[in-house]
């Protein structure tokens, strides 16, 4: 739509109409606003056009009745009906309508006009181009409408000007001229006035697209300097701005846990499958972890390499423990394939470390820290474990700090239960 603004500009031709696709999208963006404005303009010209009910008592008398029958009986309804109907079309048609409309109102005091007697007929002129006036600078009419409404007003008003014998010639020499400069000056106005506002609806959809596109632009900037390229999760860079947003909610009582996983043996999956095997691996091993987390509020990350992190609201070390188990057991249950172990085990499978806030931790750092260490235990215990670091031997609970875990056989999914 840019391209499509910055041609519509360059050609210098939006001072009447746009290309089809722009001009559809103008009648969408300022359809509510110009049905608004003819609305509102036309109860103000009915306003006046009763007021100048009196004019006709002065300048025909004798047409004074049939000018206000028809005023009221004839233009008011018409009035009111072109009101109720500009909202219920589209563009063309409430534009015909409209001009269709003030050529019914310029009709009826040149009817007047060209039926009237008397010495001062020839003032009759003076509201038929008030009409002209107001239908092509305060509506206004579109610029073709406007040409057209005044065109055969100008016919009508000359032609009866200088077929009415009692209008001296120079007098209606002088009317016929002053009408017609008026008629012009009139459509000069309203084609500025229709390219003035075409021009400044380009301007204000250029720049609004460009902001939006910016700020699409920047949203993107945002999401790519906080998204792994390979795996679609969170990086460490996202990783360490939530880290320190849950520490900070940690200070006023709502700690979290801290986990780290590594896949076991990745870099004899590498040099057994090939890196970009290992790439497969590691977008596997991320959506199974993004899987397992969803709906509890866990935020997970690739912290660097094999090694991912997660983070998670919880008080209870139990809880954070048994939400690691879950992580490295749907790894291992999904059963990828690995050949090339130095252990009993064929399949995929990650280690977790896990520490909460809840402990004598005194930074984020030392969580990181003690989360490490953890995961390096569950590595010495013989891997495919979760431990949590915490006082020598038992934890709180007088549970082991590894749990005994159950290693699944690729090929017959049977657990085989090994004491870490």
């Amino acid at each position: 739509m840019l391209d499509v603004i910055d041609r519509q500009m360059r050609s210098k031709s939006y001072g009447l109409a746009f290309d089809a696709e722009l001009e559809e999208r103008f009648e969408d963006d300022t359809r509510e606003k110009r049905v608004r404005d003819i609305r509102r303009t036309i109860v103000l010209g009915l306003v006046v056009f009763h007021i100048y009910n009196v004019a006709g008592f002065v300048t025909t008398p004798d047409l004074a009745l049939l000018n206000l029958g028809l005023r009221i009986f004839g233009m008011t309804p018409l009035a009111l009906l072109i009101i109720w109907a500009v909202g219920r079309v589209d563009g063309p048609v409430r534009e015909a309508i409209g001009g269709i409309g003030m050529l019914a109102a310029t009709g009826i005091p040149i009817l007047i006009f060209w039926m009237g007697t008397g010495p001062l007929v020839s003032l009759t002129t003076a509201t038929i181009w008030l009409s002209v006036l107001f239908a092509n600078i305060t509506l206004p009419l579109r610029f073709f409408w406007a040409c057209f409404v005044s065109s055969i007003t100008a016919v009508a008003v000359l032609a009866g000007l200088y077929l009415k014998p009692e209008i001296a010639a120079s007098v209606g020499g002088v009317l016929g001229l002053d009408m017609v400069t008026g008629i012009l000056f009139s459509l000069v106005a309203t084609y500025r006035i229709e390219s003035a506002n075409r021009r400044d609806y380009l301007v204000n959809l250029r720049e609004t697209l460009r902001a939006n596109r910016l700020a699409a632009d920047n949203t993107t900037l945002v999401h790519l300097s906080s998204t792994d390229p390979l795996t679609g999760i969170a990086n460490r860079r996202a990783f360490a701005r939530e880290l320190g947003e849950f520490w900070e909610a940690s200070l006023s009582g709502r700690h979290f846990a801290v986990m780290l996983i590594d896949i076991d043996h990745f870099k004899l999956f590498n040099d057994y499958y090939g890196h970009g095997a290992g790439d497969t691996c590691l977008r596997e091993v991320s959506g199974i972890l993004a899987k397992t987390a969803a709906g509890s509020g866990a935020f997970v990350a690739r912290y660097g390499g094999e090694e991912f992190a997660v983070l998670i609201h919880t008080r209870d070390p139990d809880e954070a423990h048994g939400l690691a188990e879950r992580f490295r057991r749907s790894v291992a249950e999904k059963g990828l394939l690995h050949g090339n172990r130095n252990d009993d085990l064929d399949f995929v499978s990650v280690s977790v470390g896990v520490s909460t806030s809840c402990g004598m931790a005194a930074s984020s750092s030392a969580l990181i820290e003690a989360a490490d260490r953890a995961l390096y235990e569950a590595k010495g215990k013989g891997r495919n474990q979760t431990c949590r670091n915490g006082m020598p031997g038992n934890d709180e609970a007088g549970l082991p700090k590894c749990m005994m875990v159950a290693h699944w056989s690729v090929t017959d999914e049977r657990p085989i239960a090994r004491a870490s």
